[in-house]
């Protein structure tokens, strides 16, 4: 996947530049609702449990300011990404120990292709091991310079 194929994943109104809650289980909340008014998820409950034992599992806070929120339900209908940017960070429980600012939620159903699943992950992840791009991922301010860091 091309980063240019990274960015068809994005939609402007799945991003949320500023979060407003302060602890994990509200922001992944609020997220989720989000993606309800969007009508992307048709179970906010079903979403919220799946995310939760996920975190249970160990915390998706992989360091640096980051999480990736992941996993697979019956109550989402197509591979969707939501990102989301907190200015002022939040307890997360990432590996590091660090507050998290920058959130990618990836939520697929589960009959989904788990390559492509996988592949988009990957190349998230290879994103954020480029400094130059980790700290303008945590200054975006709107969905054009989300997509400049993306596709840049």
């Amino acid at each position: 996947m091309e980063n240019n194929n990274l960015i068809e994943h994005f939609e402007p109104e799945l991003c949320l530049f500023n979060l407003r809650s302060k602890k994990k289980f509200t922001v992944l909340n609020e997220m989720v609702e989000h993606l309800v008014k969007q009508g992307k998820v048709s179970n906010t409950e079903l979403i919220m449990e799946m995310l939760k034992n996920r975190e249970n599992l160990g915390s998706t806070g992989l360091g640096k300011g980051v999480a990736f929120p992941h996993g697979k339900s019956l109550a989402i209908k197509e591979l969707t990404v939501l990102f989301g940017r907190s200015s002022h960070g939040i307890d997360f429980d990432a590996v590091d120990g660090k507050d998290v600012n920058v959130f990618f939620l990836i939520l697929a159903p589960t009959d989904s292709n788990a390559e492509t699943y996988l592949e988009l992950l990957s190349n998230l992840l290879s994103i954020i091991k480029q400094p130059d791009k980790l700290n303008r991922l945590y200054e975006v301010q709107d969905y054009e310079s989300l997509t400049d860091v993306l596709g840049g």
